[in-house]
């Protein structure tokens, strides 16, 4: 179940890069407003806040004791 969110969250990262890239892209002429922009740059962040914190820790083993 894991792995299926996991490639859940990296194809809906795939379009949320893929939609700002557009964005981007097209300038003034998008179609995407100010919220959406948001939304999109706030689901990249997140994850990639998320991946730093995946990675193990030096001091778990100090934080158990």
């Amino acid at each position: 179940m894991k792995a299926n969110i996991q490639v859940l969250n990296k194809s809906s990262l795939g379009v949320a890069k893929e939609k700002l890239s557009q964005h981007r892209s097209m300038g003034t002429k998008s179609n995407l407003s100010i919220f959406q922009v948001a939304h999109l740059m706030d689901t990249l962040k997140s994850n990639s806040d998320s991946e730093k914190n995946q990675l193990p820790s030096l001091f778990f083993s100090v934080g158990l004791n």
